[in-house]
C-alpha cells in the first residue's frame, strides 16, 4: 500500500505487507522523501531482513539508487543492517527506489521479511514498514511439435527424475526441478510445467524429441485452468439431438436423446430404428452426437 496520510505527508511508500514470487525475481519498491522545512535536511534509509530458507548460503539482493547500483548480498550466514545517509533540499523532494532480488535457486517455502525505515537526522520525522516475500513456483510453457505433448512431457518427467538422483546423491536438500507437468488436447502444441526453477526446465529439456523450445515469460494458472479442468461428458448435449451409440450393446444403433441427467452425467434416449420405441439410459461418454435438434 501507499501511506500518504497526514502523520507521513512528508513520505510516500508503496509496499504491501507480503508478496509472492518466483525464484530470481526483482522487487522494487518506490520511495518518495519530502523535505516539507525551507532548508536542506539529512535523512537515513535503513533496511534489514530476516529469512526462513532451507539452504543457509543463498543469497538475496538489494540495491537502491543511494548505492550507485553496488549490490547488497543478504543471507542467514552473511546478515547485516544496510544503511544510507542521503539529503534533500528545502521545499524539495527525492525519489527513491529499493530493489529486492530473490534468490535463484530457493526452495519452495523459502520466505524473507523486509524492515525497512526512514527517518529524519533532526528526529522530527521516522517511518518503518515490514514486508514478507514467499517464495512459489511458477509455469513456464514449453512448445512441441503438434501431437508430441503426452511423449514430451513424458521424456521431460524421465529427465527430471534422472537429475533429481544425481543430485541427491550429494545433495540432501535437492528437490526435483519438474513440480509437474500439464497439457489439454484444447492446448495443441504446449506442454506447461510447474517448477521453482524456470533455467533449470530449459536446461532439462535440451534435445527431446519434438520440444520445441520455451516460451518466453510465466503462465498464470488462472490463464490455463479452465483447459486443465474437465468438461463435463454431458457438455454439449441437446433434448432431441440424434445421436450414434458407440458402446455398450446398441453400440452402432441410432437414437433420440429424450432427457439428460447432469449429475450423474447420463442420457436417456429412445432407439429409432427399433419396431418399438425403446428407452435405453446410456453414459453420456457411450453417445456420439449426429445433429442437434
Amino acid at each position: 500500500m501507499v501511506e500518504n496520510t497526514s502523520r507521513y505527508q512528508w513520505i510516500e511508500v508503496d509496499l504491501k505487507d507480503e508478496y509472492e514470487m518466483g525464484c530470481g525475481k526483482e522487487l522494487s519498491i518506490p520511495i518518495t522523501v519530502r523535505n516539507i522545512q525551507g532548508k536542506k535536511r539529512s535523512f537515513t534509509l535503513s533496511l534489514s531482513m530476516s529469512f526462513e530458507q532451507k539452504d543457509s548460503q543463498m543469497e538475496w539482493l538489494v540495491s537502491t539508487d543511494l548505492s550507485k547500483g553496488d549490490n547488497y548480498s543478504l543471507s542467514p550466514r552473511d546478515n547485516r543492517k544496510i544503511s544510507e545517509q542521503f539529503d534533500v533540499d528545502g521545499n524539495r523532494q527525492k525519489e527513491i527506489a529499493v530493489k529486492v532480488s530473490t534468490p535463484r535457486g530457493g526452495y519452495i517455502g523459502d520466505s524473507s521479511t523486509i524492515s525497512l525505515s526512514v527517518s529524519s537526522d533532526d528526529g522530527i520525522h521516522s517511518f518503518s514498514r515490514e514486508a514478507r516475500i514467499n517464495l512459489k513456483p511458477v509455469i513456464v510453457a514449453m512448445k512441441t511439435t503438434l501431437g508430441s505433448e503426452l511423449s514430451v512431457a513424458i521424456d521431460l518427467e524421465n529427465r527430471a527424475i534422472r537429475d533429481y538422483e544425481d543430485r541427491a546423491a550429494t545433495n540432501p536438500l535437492a528437490t526435483s526441478e519438474v513440480i509437474s507437468i500439464m497439457f489439454s488436447p484444447e492446448v495443441k502444441g504446449y506442454v506447461f510445467v510447474e517448477t521453482m526453477h524456470p533455467d533449470r526446465v530449459f536446461y532439462l529439456a535440451r534435445g527431446i524429441k519434438n520440444y520445441k523450445g520455451m516460451v518466453e515469460g510465466e503462465i498464470r494458472a488462472e490463464e490455463i485452468l479452465h483447459y486443465l479442468t474437465p468438461k463435463p461428458a454431458v457438455s454439449g448435449l441437446e433434448l432431441g439431438a440424434f445421436v450414434e451409440l458407440i458402446d455398450g450393446p446398441f453400440k452402432g444403433e441410432k437414437a433420440k436423446i429424450m432427457s439428460i441427467d447432469t449429475a450423474k452425467e447420463e442420457v436417456t434416449v429412445q432407439l429409432i430404428e427399433s419396431m418399438v420405441p425403446i428407452p435405453v439410459t446410456v453414459r453420456a461418454e457411450a453417445i456420439r452426437m449426429l445433429e442437434k435438434k
